[in-house]
């Protein structure tokens, strides 16, 4: 039976049979179980509605009138995808690069680069080789919203990124979503899980990419661990079709001493909800978040996230920063959770938001769960237009009017990316948000 407040979503219990026929195998009985059980948890809770706090800016009522449908192979290849890859691809980083199409793996359009102690598949390839080891890694997973479950029932691929002990990869890996016009009215569901064991580090840069006038839903659910005093961090950007709802789950367990940093970029979608979740689990352990969105002419970009401090003598630091033209709308959710036994903990969040025009919406709904009491924790959030006196100082210096709006909106997204730590990628973002102004 449906839970309250959310819509029915039965009819998602028909793709099953499709599900089971993916690349991952028809004849593995576990994880048709998991499968199984998973959409039959979905069922019995339905898809998020508006009453429900945490989805109250996401509204998904248009998603209850159709039905994204299981994409069985990806679409052909042509000059506009191969041009899409191209394009998001950095070629001065000359570590692995990972290509999904349509939510599918490409083996032919990546490149995987032999590095010792690290492991990189697909996670149809990953379960083909490594059936045991994959069964109890997907039975690992944070499953605890009925979205998650249903990307567990209905994935069609995913990725495996594992580091061993000791190991300091070299290169970043680079990893490209695109989805073409074959994924009209359809879902991609792509399942990803990262494990940076201990005393070992790496970067990942991760794109996702749309064409146009496909309405298609992307929803990808990540796990990540992140081991004693290891460090990861990733870089994503969301440049998807005017057409597509983009959704990304991400769960994160952060040991002692570890060191976890999430860099983004929301620029494209119809709909794009972006959900952070992380858990310091260890002494002295570190989370930093920092993301921009920009958005007009019916972008809606949103943003959850839920820092969870369990152990004492843990820091987090969340920055995102929203620019909003007309026709744009966004909304941040930060919540920050401390359990009775973390004292000592420092947390800090931040959420500004500058409107271009009045026909533009920023909400911001910052909240504090505290539950020590020798602890260090702030939030801010303001939400207004461009500084009336510097845009006047800028013009009295020679500049027109819409140089210098984008001069001031420029440093407004900067802040966000200061302390990226590869060059070429905060290059890219600040590349991309100027196109976006211009």
């Amino acid at each position: 039976m449906t839970h309250k407040n959310h819509f029915d979503g039965s009819r998602y219990a028909n793709d099953l049979t499709l599900a089971y026929s993916a690349p991952t195998g028809t004849d593995i009985d576990w994880l048709n179980e998991i499968r199984q059980k998973s959409m039959d948890a979905f069922v019995e809770v339905g898809l998020p509605g508006p009453r429900v706090e945490e989805w109250k800016y996401t509204n998904l009522s248009s998603m209850n009138s159709k039905t994204y449908g299981v994409l069985e192979k990806a679409g052909e290849l042509d000059a506009a995808i191969m041009a899409i890859i191209d394009d998001a691809y950095l070629d001065d980083i000359r570590g692995s690069k990972v290509v999904f199409i349509d939510g599918f793996y490409k083996a032919e359009l990546s490149t995987i680069k032999g590095e010792d102690g690290l492991k990189l598949l697909s996670l149809n390839e990953y379960i083909k080789s490594q059936n045991g080891d994959a069964k109890t890694l997907l039975q690992s997973t944070h499953e605890v919203s009925s979205l998650a479950n249903l990307n567990s029932a209905l994935m069609t691929d995913g990725y495996v990124i594992q580091v061993k002990p000791n190991i300091k990869l070299s290169q970043p890996i680079q990893i490209i979503h695109v989805s073409g016009e074959r994924s009209n009215l359809k879902a991609l569901r792509n399942k990803n899980f990262i494990e940076v064991s201990e005393n070992s580090s790496a970067q990942i840069i991760e794109s996702f990419i749309g064409v146009d006038n496909v309405d298609n839903w992307k929803q990808d659910v990540t796990q990540i661990w992140v081991e004693k005093n290891a460090v990861l961090e990733i870089y994503q950007t969301q440049l998807q079709g005017n057409e597509t709802i983009h959704m990304g789950e991400t769960h994160i367990d952060v040991a002692e001493d570890a060191d976890f940093k999430h860099y983004s970029l929301n620029i494209g979608a119809k709909n794009s909800r972006t959900e952070i979740k992380p858990t310091l689990n260890g002494l002295h352990g570190n989370v930093d978040l920092r993301g921009a969105f920009l958005g007009r002419g019916g972008n809606s970009h949103d943003v959850f996230t839920h820092m969870k401090h369990l152990v004492p003598e843990c820091e987090s630091d969340q920055i995102y920063r929203g620019v909003l033209d007309k026709g744009g709308k966004s909304a941040f959710q930060g919540k920050v959770y401390v359990a009775k036994d973390a004292q000592l903990t420092n947390a800090e969040q931040s959420n500004k938001n500058l409107l271009l025009d009045r026909d533009a919406e920023a909400n911001s709904k910052p909240e504090l769960l505290i539950y020590a009491d020798d602890v260090k924790c702030a939030h801010g959030a303001t939400v207004g237009e461009l500084d009336a006196e510097a845009l006047f100082y800028l013009k009295s210096r020679g500049l027109y009017l819409a140089a210098a709006k984008s001069l001031l909106v420029e440093a407004f997204i900067a802040e966000v990316y200061d302390d990226v730590a590869i060059p070429s990628v905060k290059e890219k973002y600040l590349g991309l948000a100027r196109a976006w102004l211009d």
